[in-house]
């Protein structure tokens, strides 16, 4: 998930856990770590060993993180668990959501 600033994401995060969601579930990254990590995975990119790798996602990402957005990565494996923390996140300042399935990615928001 992403969100409009990164103060909008901690408190995303606070109000997961206290909606039931488990503290280790719910993972806060500001722009710079993601940055950082995306920074990472350019290097990789071309590589033929990366062919399922969404290049275009990645630079969304960092698109939104150069903007000063913060992100959320939520274990949710169940579809109706993941759909309900997206109604409980989305007013505040949410951007997007997605699901990683096992082959795909869903947009949730």
């Amino acid at each position: 998930m992403a969100f409009a600033t990164d103060g909008e994401a901690q408190r995303a995060r606070l109000l997961l856990v206290k909606s039931g969601f488990a503290q280790d579930d719910v993972t806060h990254y500001d722009k710079d770590e993601v940055m950082a990590e995306l920074r990472k995975s350019e290097g990789q990119a071309a590589s033929p060993v990366q062919i399922g790798q969404e290049v275009a996602k990645v630079d969304e990402y960092l698109v939104l993180a150069k903007q000063g957005c913060g992100f959320l990565v939520l274990h949710a494996p169940e579809d109706e668990t993941a759909k309900r923390a997206v109604v409980i996140v989305k007013p505040l300042g949410l951007k997007f959501a997605e699901k990683y399935n096992r082959l795909t990615i869903e947009e949730l928001a």
